[in-house]
């Protein structure tokens, strides 16, 4: 698909909100635009109104200048026939075909991909991962995913669901996941992870300034409130914190030594804790790597656009 100076339609599908755009291949999203999700409400009505919300979008944009339109959507996607399977924030878009679905719309081609590999992509070609082509990411936020590239290709497996990083085991004993498994990654190291650790504490007396931040409702902890905390100097979130950090070192450490990759990426909500997040995580690598692996461990740079240009990237390069 490449040609210079192409446009690309970008769609990022939340479980809140969905987001689309116009990128370029330099990843400036020269038109955005956004709406409501609703997924209680089904697909049909919320594709409605992201079609409603694309032909707005498009309307002025010469006839041509468009080459395709990448989609970027929480859950597992069959990359070769672009259907949206299950969705952890879309409950009732099972089997959703979304190429099929857009390609009719717009007579355009369409590519489908999951967010967290997405955004490795984004990473790759427009953020903190250019210039090279083995690279980690990890999204850290109320669950965790990621993507891997090497060699400058996305990981996708046999059926298109590679990457689901959030769901390794790391505590055979550990908690239960929402998954089904117990000790995953993200059980131990992800927002909430981060919340019910604090909780744990508070719930057996332990005196913190998590209290006075959330007025002693428990029910209002949040990974949010807990960093707060941390960040205050208060010990017991601190303590929180550094927990959930080490036990991601811990998934990182067994990635480093699956993938090798030359940079692993950090990014989502629990990612913008800074170094009280990538300080035990780095610790944690250094100590638990064998000697000759190297890898740098980097704050994403493309925040909440990393899913529309992911998807940009998708249609803009040959990453399948």
């Amino acid at each position: 698909m490449s040609q210079s100076n192409q446009l690309v339609l970008t769609l990022d599908i939340g479980g809140t909100h969905f987001r689309l755009a116009l990128a370029d291949e330099k990843g400036q999203l020269l038109r955005q635009g956004k709406g409501d999700s609703r997924p209680e409400s089904g697909p049909e009505e919320a594709l409605g109104r992201i079609k409603e919300a694309i032909a707005e979008m498009l309307s002025g944009i010469e006839p041509g200048s468009v080459s395709g339109m990448g989609i970027a959507v929480a859950g597992l996607v069959t990359p070769t026939t672009g259907v949206l399977l299950t969705s952890p924030n879309l409950l009732s878009w099972y089997n959703t075909p979304l190429k099929e679905i857009f390609e009719h719309e717009l007579q355009l081609p369409v590519l489908v991909g999951n967010d967290a590999n997405l955004a490795a992509l984004g990473e790759h070609r427009f953020g903190a991962g250019v210039g090279s082509d083995d690279i980690l990411y990890i999204t850290v936020s109320t669950g965790i995913g990621g993507g891997v590239i090497s060699g400058g290709k996305l990981l996708t497996g046999s059926s298109g669901f590679a990457g689901e990083i959030g769901h390794m085991t790391i505590d055979l004993n550990g908690p239960k996941c929402n998954c089904g498994n117990v000790g995953c990654l993200e059980a131990m190291a992800s927002g909430t992870a981060i919340a019910r650790l604090a909780l744990e504490k508070l719930s057996h007396g332990e005196a913190s300034a998590i209290t006075d931040l959330i007025d002693g409702d428990l029910a209002r902890v949040t990974a949010k409130v807990v960093v707060e905390a941390a960040r205050s100097g208060d010990p017991v979130a601190q303590e929180v914190v550094h927990t959930a950090a080490t036990n991601l070192g811990v998934g990182v450490t067994n990635l480093v030594h699956i993938f090798n990759p030359e940079i692993v990426i950090l990014g989502g909500g629990v990612s913008q804790s800074g170094e009280l997040l990538f300080e035990p995580v780095r610790q944690v690598v250094a100590e638990r790597t064998m000697p000759d692996y190297s890898v740098r461990i980097v704050p994403a740079a493309l925040g909440d656009d990393c899913g529309l240009l992911g998807a940009a990237a998708l249609v803009l390069g040959e990453y399948l």
